[in-house]
């Protein structure tokens, strides 16, 4: 143990800050073969000498901490019995003294045995993985989290802990899963906490009402370095408006040029997106951009956070208008497809007299529920029908299917022109369907893909028939997709 050798110690340390403060002697030879850090410190260039003792001092470091480091540093051995925090400490004090073995540890430590404990305290771990991004696996595991889980962070006792680098940061990601008018108030949340400093978990809106004009300045001041990271483009024009009346913000601290959206998609990029979205306006040649991309779309599901059974599809999915399927599989393709018209499950027989209000009413998927009929029953008497399961096709000459599988030479497949009243099968047995089961759920996480309806086979298998075992899939609506226009 070094604390029985630092008799002839020619180093002291001064550790700790107020109330917490200790000196430990060391050796400088033992520090110097430990850590280039030490390397540096100790140095003619840098050293600090009394009476030929190196003196050093170290106020972020808790002595304690500082104790179990010595205490490898002189045995090659660490015991760490303690808390998630002690063991986080020991990962920051590790790496600013370079000791990577000691840091590797400390991190292996927190993801094995205290995973809970930092997605319960995200700020002090985004905090923390911000600054010292070299934690790969640390960063990985807390950033994932908190990019799917956005108010888990925004939403906590300790938002007011969250630090500007660390807000920053978040606002500079593509990743963060939320609207961008659920961003804005996420940002005004925090700043109100770091204000206050304290938890706001049930502050509101209209505590601003009894604020003075200091509390606005200083808000304004809190949050002025992460204003320009929101993407105003993508808020309503008329809400950010009377947002910079509520908190007496000025017009210019607004940026509005376009910039990209965040990702709404785990499985593909924005350029991705895009690339689908030239190839909905038969721009199969100059794509459009991130920049120019014309249309926004939203999640409506994710396998593994709703569900990959059949029912979960068409009870999120059905009459959502034009959507946008992506599916990854275990046999490693990344592939999807576009529908232009709603999804159903079922459709309507109506009596022959009756055929007008139908063809009147009709939406794009070929068949509309009962409960639709009943909001125009004051203009017109409801006809006999009778609503039936039974599968039936959609009809259009503007869906296709996709593959990213290859990033650098995407395949795009359209539907044959002389089968485009077989574009889109409707079943409430399966879930999406394309063409006679070009992309088609099955049930669960299986899928087929079959080669006949589009032009080409979007999988990498020769065989003309292959199931596939999907572990992720989405499916994405539009929020400003006109089908009249581009059906």
């Amino acid at each position: 143990m070094w604390l029985k050798s630092n008799r002839n110690s020619d180093v002291k340390i001064i550790v700790g800050s107020e109330p917490n403060i200790k000196e430990f002697g060391v050796h400088s030879s033992v520090l110097r073969s430990c850590s280039l850090y030490f390397q540096r410190a100790l140095s003619e260039r840098w050293k600090n000498k009394k009476h030929d003792v190196y003196i050093m001092t170290m106020p972020n470091i808790h002595p304690d901490i500082f104790m179990l480091i010595l205490d490898y540093i002189y045995t090659g051995k660490i015991i760490l019995n303690t808390s998630a925090e002690d063991c986080l400490n020991l990962l920051v004090a590790s790496d600013e003294l370079e000791l990577l073995e000691i840091a590797e540890f400390a991190q292996k430590r927190l993801i094995k045995e205290f995973t809970p404990w930092l997605f319960s305290n995200l700020a002090k771990s985004l905090n923390i993985v911000c600054r010292h991004n070299h934690f790969q696996e640390l960063y990985n595991l807390i950033l994932k989290f908190t990019f799917s889980n956005p108010y888990s962070l925004f939403n906590s006792v300790g938002l007011y802990l969250l630090d500007e680098i660390a807000m920053i940061f978040l606002l500079e990601s593509d990743e963060l899963e939320l609207e961008e008018i659920e961003v804005w108030n996420c940002l005004i949340k925090w700043g109100v906490s770091k204000i206050l400093d304290e938890d706001i978990t049930n502050w509101s809106n209209k505590n601003v009402s009894r604020w003075s004009d200091e509390h606005f300045k200083v808000l304004k001041e809190t949050i002025s370095r992460c204003i320009p990271l929101i993407r105003y483009y993508y808020i309503p024009k008329n809400y950010i408006n009377k947002q910079i009346k509520h908190y007496h913000l000025e017009f210019n601290t607004f940026i509005k040029t376009k910039t990209p959206p965040r990702r709404c998609s785990k499985l593909i990029t924005n350029e991705n997106k895009a690339i689908i979205s030239s190839w909905i306006d038969k721009k199969d040649k100059d794509y459009y951009t991130c920049i120019t991309d014309p249309y926004k779309v939203k999640l409506l599901l994710r396998g593994s956070r709703d569900g990959f059974d059949v029912n979960t599809f068409h009870r999120l999915c059905d009459f959502q208008g034009p959507t946008i399927i992506i599916l990854r599989t275990i046999q490693g393709d990344l592939i999807g497809g576009f529908n232009p018209v709603s999804w159903d499950s079922f459709t309507i027989k109506i009596n022959e007299p009756d055929r007008h209000k139908l063809d009147y009413y009709r939406n794009y998927s070929c068949g509309i529920p009962r409960k639709i009929w009943k909001l125009f029953k004051f203009f017109f008497p409801e006809p006999l029908f009778k609503a039936e399961k039974k599968p039936y096709f959609s009809q259009t000459s503007n869906s296709f299917i996709f593959s990213f599988t290859d990033q650098s030479n995407p395949v795009l497949s359209r539907v044959k022109d002389e089968r485009k009243n077989e574009a889109i099968w409707n079943n409430e047995l399966c879930g999406p369907s394309f063409g006679l089961l070009d992309l088609c759920m099955k049930d669960s996480n299986r899928w087929i893909s079959y080669w006949g309806t589009y032009e080409h086979k979007i999988t990498n298998s020769k065989k003309l028939t292959e199931e596939l075992i999907v572990e992720e899939y989405e499916v994405l609506a539009f929020d400003n997709y006109n089908p009249i226009i581009n059906n």
